[in-house]
């Protein structure tokens, strides 16, 4: 019997290591369900990150872990792959934490590599929309520029969500700065945005490479989205904020030559071409006037063209643009190339076409359709802002002020400006 005793023993033993081992999993586990419950209730959520930022406050001399989306808080270990990590060195970044919901993370690269010569290369992961990625685009560049021999490869969400769009990676696939796209699946946080899940990236991260997150500190606070970004990457920040960088294929598309053809001829003998893009994605908006407007601009002699529907699609003073036809970035070519042949305008609300209008140098008459104190942050001098709130960040001249009998409301938050206002302040602004 005893010389079982200590096989016995040893079982014994590993079935109670096996047992904690299942009590510490399946106790990880009701935490995280626990935690995924209260993220699904936006109240909980608010007093749970508050409730952190107060614990990380009071027990500051207690290292508490940061959050995913810039985890430095694991010291690299020589023979560990180089993936979101790197040594503990304070000079390569700084946490500005003022609250755990607008915590924000400034890089600097240079330093990083400095850190860790063994980095072959940094994936940029963007959960963004199309016009979060227009505001990108200057510095992006300059940082390819300020490190030419590293290579870029860019990581995208692959589902549409309020914060990503997956067509981001359809034009980061024709941005020269980067050598490869790849798509993940990735979970928004239902309060902190930067807090995305982007974990499934990793699986197409290659060893040594150095991963970082694209984002921006958002808030009255920050002077625009742009230089933020510069400001995030510890680049150089530009005396004018650059517009958005746009890249073209160097041949016409078959789709836009056809729409080119077709707004050709119905912009003959007219005033010009107004664009109108009046819907939102971000604030889940779509202006309910799209048809008296449009025709409102037809009477008054100019050439219509939407990537809204709702509009006359029986006039053949208006072409309605199908967005399964023709690419976000055809749409930005077929604009650019009329833009030299045609006097060209833009009505749009505060969505993706205040950055791409901006990138295209055209005249913009911008509806500011709720009252959003961070609008600043977006603006560029070609808008021209409709407003029913006086912005004290932007330039007194560039707004619009709206009446009260010039809108009618959307619900609570948003109004929806009447038609004929909409064209006396277009005439009034660029007609002059």
């Amino acid at each position: 019997m005893s010389s079982h005793y200590p096989a016995c023993q040893q079982a014994g033993f590993l079935f109670f290591i096996n047992s904690f081992a299942a009590f510490g999993a399946n106790l990880y586990n009701l935490s995280m369900s626990l935690k995924h419950w209260i993220y699904s209730f936006r109240p909980l959520c608010v007093a749970y990150e508050t409730l952190r930022w107060l614990w990380h406050k009071i027990f500051f001399f207690i290292h508490t872990p940061t959050p995913v989306w810039y985890q430095f808080d694991r010291k690299h270990q020589p023979v560990a792959s180089v993936k979101e990590t790197l040594p503990m060195d304070k000079n390569w970044y700084r946490i500005c934490r003022p609250l755990y919901r607008h915590e924000h993370v400034y890089y600097d690269l240079q330093k990083a590599l400095a850190a860790n010569p063994n980095v072959k290369g940094v994936a940029l992961i963007f959960f963004m929309g199309i016009g979060d990625y227009l505001y990108t685009t200057p510095m992006l560049a300059a940082l390819k520029q300020k490190f030419p021999r590293l290579p870029f490869y860019a990581y995208v969400g692959a589902q549409f969500d309020r914060n990503n769009s997956p067509l981001v990676g359809k034009l980061l696939a024709e941005n020269p700065n980067f050598e490869k796209v790849f798509y993940f699946n990735g979970t928004r946080h239902p309060l902190i945005w930067k807090n995305y899940d982007y974990s499934d990236a990793f699986k197409d991260i290659p060893e040594g490479f150095l991963a970082v997150p694209v984002y921006y500190d958002y808030g009255v606070h920050v002077g625009h989205r742009v230089t933020n970004l510069f400001e995030t990457f510890s680049l150089p920040v530009p005396e004018r904020v650059p517009a958005p960088v746009m890249y073209f294929a160097k041949d016409i598309a078959p789709a836009v030559a056809d729409y080119l053809a077709r707004a050709r001829r119905g912009a003959q003998g007219k005033k010009g071409i107004v664009f109108l893009q009046l819907d939102s994605r971000g604030s889940n908006y779509a202006y309910p006037h799209m048809k008296a407007l449009a025709q409102g601009l037809i009477q008054e002699g100019y050439f219509v063209m939407s990537v809204t529907k709702g509009g006359p699609t029986d006039n053949p003073d208006y072409l309605e643009i199908d967005i399964k036809k023709l690419a976000i970035n055809q749409t930005w070519q077929f604009l650019s190339i009329l833009k030299g042949e045609f006097p060209l305008y833009v009505i749009a609300v505060n969505s993706v076409f205040w950055a791409a209008s901006a990138g295209m140098q055209l005249p913009n008459l911008g509806l500011q359709h709720w009252i959003d104190k961070k609008v600043h942050n977006l603006w560029y001098p070609n808008i021209e802002v409709v407003t029913n709130y006086i912005y004290p960040h932007l330039p007194r001249e560039k707004q619009l002020f709206a009446p009260p009998e010039s809108y009618t409301r959307h619900n609570k938050k948003i109004i929806d400006y009447k038609p004929d206002w909409v064209i006396k302040w277009f005439k009034e602004k660029f007609e002059k």
